[in-house]
């Protein structure tokens, strides 16, 4: 093979995976408030999913948006196999569970800027960081099908952190919508915003 050759083959790998990569970077980042309803009680955010790692068990999404004009975000990990829980219009409290079925990563300094951004958001003031260690929730499906991330679709969860824990035990929301790439994390109550706020920086 010549070094012509092989020249334009390298360069052609280069070529490609920097158009993969522009692609990622072209993603329109959007205000994380822009789903919060004036005079409404609920801090929900949203976040533009900006990359995505497939494995054999779970969706790996990297989330992010901008608050007062900084970038912030986290990866979440989803598992492929949540069962549907509602079934024949009722809740399959049996069946509709799936323990560790979120894991919440940080990012770095934009993870880092996620918390600030939500301590001032929920009215709880903390200096510190994002967690280094990983948070898994507890999962139950709010969807009358099986959570299929492989599809361009609008899911449905409800989160349980730290269910052994009174201290730290919170809930909230985690709606993902595949065809328009966003992540809706949504307040499930005021009572949980000092918890989560301790959980994402312990």
């Amino acid at each position: 093979m010549s070094r012509q050759l092989i020249i334009i083959i390298i360069m052609g790998f280069f070529s490609f995976f920097s158009c993969k990569n522009n692609k990622l970077n072209n993603v329109k980042l959007e205000e994380i408030t822009s789903e919060i309803i004036p005079k409404d009680d609920f801090i929900d955010i949203s976040l533009k999913i900006i990359d995505e790692i497939k494995t054999n068990i779970s969706h790996i999404y990297i989330a992010k948006g901008i608050y007062q004009n900084k970038t912030v975000g986290l990866q979440i990990e989803i598992n492929s196999d949540i069962p549907a829980g509602i079934v024949s219009g009722e809740f399959d409290t049996e069946n509709g569970f799936v323990s560790n079925g979120v894991r919440f990563k940080s990012i770095g300094k934009e993870s880092d800027e996620l918390v600030k951004a939500l301590s001032q958001l929920y009215n709880e003031s903390t200096n510190k960081k994002f967690t280094n260690q990983i948070v898994s929730a507890t999962v139950f499906s709010l969807n009358d099908k099986s959570v299929n991330l492989d599809n361009r679709d609008y899911y449905k969860l409800k989160l349980f952190f730290e269910e052994n824990d009174e201290n730290l035990y919170s809930e909230i929301y985690l709606n993902i919508n595949t065809n328009n790439r966003e992540v809706e994390i949504k307040e499930k109550d005021e009572a949980y915003r000092k918890p989560i706020i301790q959980l994402w920086t312990n």
